[in-house]
């Protein structure tokens, strides 16, 4: 199988460790013994937290530099794409276009981590909610996501049910299926507008299940989907790659025949 690992973190990202488990010529070495085909590297930018000031600011001129440099050291091992982990651009579109604008990146993840106004899902106490809330708050998502896919800005969407670890962290069950109208909506914009959905292999470690789960993935493609990625979401060099040939098997007996690939800057598919 080609393997395209398609969400991979660095030291750039605010939310890696800092002792150098992360550090970015290990993870391109790591790939590349993994025989991993294709990589890219989309560290974290938050646009409205970072302009908010309450993440660092992203450090796009030092990332392109590395990717840049890795890419020519490394072009007979390995395709290295330069991309980024875009978070909320829905909130701050002009400023998210001048970035893509003037950086270029060959590949770029749309991501939900929190709600217009709100912090990150992983500082709600779901334990302390109702249903009722719950739904209105994973409702949201699904529009807000909506929002992301209409931008015309991004390649794909990231682990689309982030929010579904977030509430099973808490001790709280949640029936994803409760929400299948919501996310039919939210693929068939993301299917008009050419957003491939992402296959997020990170839940694997700790819950056994891709993100979004099988179920959803499967909606997807029962409304005509086609456009996926493999995402291992790796926020340290030992976990790229991970679960992606396992996810791959699953999407294969879905009926998913192709993989989105970087060619040039856009997005094209290779036989899964």
């Amino acid at each position: 199988m080609y393997i395209h690992d398609s969400h991979i973190h660095t030291e750039f990202s605010h939310d890696t460790s800092k002792n150098g488990t992360a550090d970015f010529d290990l993870t391109v070495l790591t790939a590349i013994e993994k025989g991993i085909n294709e990589i890219s590297i989309c560290d974290h930018c938050d646009i409205d937290d970072i302009l908010d000031g309450i993440y660092p600011e992203f450090p796009a001129d030092d990332i392109k530099n590395a990717v840049y440099t890795a890419r020519e050291k490394y072009r007979d091992k390995i395709q290295i794409n330069f991309g980024v982990e875009l978070g909320q651009p829905h909130v701050r579109p002009k400023e998210a276009r001048e970035l893509i604008e003037k950086y270029g990146f060959d590949f770029v993840i749309g991501s939900l981590h929190n709600l217009r106004l709100c912090p990150d899902f992983r500082f709600f106490k779901f334990d302390l909610m109702g249903q009722a809330q719950i739904d209105y708050i994973v409702k949201r998502v699904t529009a807000e996501s909506r929002e992301i896919a209409e931008l015309g800005l991004v390649s794909s969407l990231g682990h689309l049910d982030y929010i579904h670890f977030k509430v099973e962290s808490c001790g709280v069950s949640i029936d994803m299926s409760r929400y299948n109208e919501d996310f039919g909506e939210l693929f068939k914009v993301m299917i008009k507008n050419g957003v491939a959905l992402e296959v997020n292999t990170s839940g694997m470690i700790r819950h056994g299940i891709t993100s979004p789960t099988k179920e959803l993935c499967a909606l997807y493609r029962e409304l005509g989907g086609e456009l996926i990625t493999f995402g291992s979401d790796a926020h340290s060099a030992k976990w790229v790659g991970y679960g992606i040939e396992e996810a791959a098997k699953t999407m294969r007996s879905l009926g998913f025949k192709s993989q989105a690939v970087v060619r040039d800057g856009k997005l094209a598919q290779i036989e899964l």
